[in-house]
């Protein structure tokens, strides 16, 4: 089992890196000069927002790897908090579809708008999981973590 799930957490990480590599954002549309009109501006920050939790996906993969090293079922609410957060994040990237620059400013501006309100979901799941695993294993530290006490 440990194995399999080793296996499985290598195989996630390894699938994961050409989707960070087409992940990168420009810091502008290419066809805008001038300053960035609101839908792009909007479209900017959402990619920011993106940017800035796929960067904590790391975390996820950490904190699932360390966790599955307890042996214990305790710890598996905990993992599927983790793999639900990350599930929640590749499925908003597989659902979003900015629309072309020539779709109307409004409807531009209103589908960042929608998505931004769907990625701040994402991201208080991010930090909801990452918290909880976090405390779990301050509170439980693996037998490789505890550290000796000073008498």
């Amino acid at each position: 089992m440990k194995s399999f799930l080793k296996n499985a957490l290598r195989a996630a990480v390894v699938a994961s890196v050409p989707v960070l590599a087409a992940c990168s954002s420009p810091t502008k549309p290419i066809s805008e000069n001038g300053p960035a009109s609101p839908a792009s501006a909007a479209e900017m920050a959402l990619m920011d927002q993106h940017d800035s939790l796929m960067a904590q996906t790391s975390k996820l993969y950490e904190f699932k790897a360390k966790l599955s090293g307890y042996h214990t079922e305790a710890v598996s609410p905990y993992i599927h908090g983790l793999l639900a957060a990350d599930a929640a994040m590749m499925g908003w990237m597989h659902q979003y579809k900015a629309p072309d620059t020539t779709a109307a400013p409004a409807t531009r501006l209103a589908y960042f708008e929608q998505q931004r309100q769907v990625l701040d979901a994402v991201q208080r799941q991010y930090k909801s999981t990452l918290d909880s695993a976090t405390r779990f294993t301050t509170e439980h530290p693996a037998a490789g973590d505890v550290r000796p006490s000073s008498k």
